[in-house]
């Protein structure tokens, strides 16, 4: 009889056990999860990144001789303008500068290439000597574009519409 009870409260004990990690599974899955971080830190971090390739695309491309060398270029291009015109996007409207001359670069390079691949001229190396030289001095603003808490730094966003414009007048593109 001794050796039944002891079965039964040890059966109990292995129940209310069960019970309890069940109890608070469940809780664990309704409280909200903290450990969430920020998307539009995220996304900015991945700007920051795109701008760098750039960056480093460009002065690669300072010694490309023929269009066919500017490939990675394009798509470094290409995909700076791309998560720099959605981290303006997610900023809101007017808060982040919106940058037209990186599209401005992806469409003078696939201008340059329509004829196939054929040697830049020197109008073209010079364009993108001074596109590389105008464009380094937008990184460090850039570093600096948003606060701890997420907001605009207007005058590391003021630096870079500065820049941004020069870079828009080498391709002639009107400012939106």
């Amino acid at each position: 009889m001794k050796r039944k009870k002891t079965r039964d409260l040890l059966f109990m004990g292995m129940l209310l056990l069960l019970l309890m990690i069940l109890v608070y599974q469940g809780f664990r899955m309704m409280r909200p999860h903290t450990e969430r971080a920020d998307a539009e830190q995220m996304l900015y971090e991945v700007s920051l990144f795109q701008m760098q390739v750039l960056s480093t695309s460009l002065i690669d491309a300072a010694s490309s001789e023929n269009t066919s060398e500017l490939n990675a270029l394009k798509l470094a291009a290409y995909s700076a303008s791309y998560t720099h015109d959605r981290l303006a996007k997610s900023l809101g409207s007017g808060n982040l500068y919106a940058f037209p001359a990186l599209g401005g670069l992806v469409d003078a390079i696939q201008t340059w290439q329509i004829g196939g691949n054929r040697p830049l001229s020197e109008g073209e190396k010079g364009l993108l000597h001074e596109y590389t030289e105008i464009f380094s001095g937008t990184l460090e603003p850039y570093r600096q574009l948003l606060s701890g808490s997420g907001q605009v730094i207007s005058s590391k966003n003021d630096e870079l519409e500065k820049a941004g414009k020069k870079l828009a007048a080498l391709f002639n593109i009107s400012e939106r």
